[in-house]
């Protein structure tokens, strides 16, 4: 599972871009299915949504991905669940909403990198670690070997 996430971290720093599939931008379901294409697998892409992807089927397209999710919920995640190169659907309010790649990160235990914009811009690939917030966020825990 980890050469998922060294894949995805060849594109750190890549700038966000809505529904970009290239290393001059990325966004979240960008970063994860060009992260798995250049590791030979070739997920299904949907790459045209609109700026809510649960209105356009993001948890049909992940279980098309990736089958059944390993968890799901909107409880609070046991961390002892996730597993890194685990692909989470996080949920930015209620619905969910954006997708990232859990990490082993250095400093923090477990982390996530995924392409996110923060509100007002200036987004790009980040890996960071999972803190609370991060973890309160999370729907779904999807699981697919490399």
């Amino acid at each position: 599972m980890t050469a998922i996430v060294e894949q995805a971290r060849t594109y750190l720093g890549v700038p966000f871009r809505h529904r970009g599939r290239t290393p001059r931008g990325l966004d979240c379901a960008g970063l994860v299915v060009r992260s798995y294409a250049d590791l030979g697998v070739v997920l299904p892409d949907v790459a045209c949504y609109g700026r809510e992807p649960h209105r356009d089927g993001l948890m049909d397209a992940m279980r098309a991905a990736f089958g059944v999710p390993v968890w799901e919920g909107r409880s609070l995640i046991d961390r002892a669940v996730l597993r890194v190169g685990d692909v989470v659907v996080l949920r930015f309010e209620v619905h969910p909403h954006h997708i990232a790649i859990v990490t082993d990160d250095r400093h923090h235990g477990l982390g996530l990198i995924h392409a996110y914009s923060p509100p007002g811009g200036g987004g790009r690939v980040v890996e960071h670690g999972l803190d609370a917030r991060w973890q309160s966020q999370i729907l779904a825990v999807f699981r697919r070997a490399v």
